[in-house]
């Protein structure tokens, strides 16, 4: 076995409360303390990871060998771009990735995927901003990349 993914959240908890990051280190503990060999199981934790910062702190305050990352990714691409703060980006800006994102989800996934996938990402893109409801309730109608496109330059958020 080369890794175990400490999902730290029970699955009737889901992500009501927040992510139990004492149980991805007590397994840290347990891993090292019953394994020294340098080729044991790696500890990898998971929850509530919101930036690459944040992830490397709940790394070295857990003794975890690694992160893996969730809904902390959906709507934000600049996740691993340490010099970009996710909250410093305009709505326009994240528009514009947006449909980047789902024009290319198009031509990648050619009807192989579900479209209704990407309407997690639309919701993550456009939260936290004042006065988005009624964008994201029509973008949670659009059923192909066209439509989005259209949603979004009839936006008021938009001006490119």
């Amino acid at each position: 076995m080369a890794a175990v993914t400490v999902h730290a959240r029970t699955r009737e908890e889901m992500s009501r409360v927040p992510a139990h990051w004492e149980a991805v280190a007590r397994a840290a503990e347990i891993a090292r303390r019953y394994d020294s060999s340098p080729d044991r199981a790696r500890i990898i934790g998971n929850g509530d990871i919101a930036s690459l910062a944040d992830a490397e702190r709940k790394v070295r305050q857990s003794g975890a060998d690694g992160a893996m990352i969730g809904r902390g990714i959906f709507g934000n691409p600049w996740f691993f771009n340490k010099e970009k703060d996710i909250n410093s980006i305009s709505i326009e800006e994240k528009l514009s990735v947006m449909l980047e994102h789902t024009f290319l989800f198009e031509k990648l996934f050619n009807g192989k995927k579900n479209f209704d996938t990407m309407k997690k990402h639309y919701k993550a893109y456009v939260h936290g901003f004042d006065g988005v409801k009624e964008l994201r309730v029509k973008l949670m109608t659009a059923r192909d990349a066209g439509e989005v496109a259209k949603i979004v330059s009839s936006s008021a958020f938009f001006t490119k």
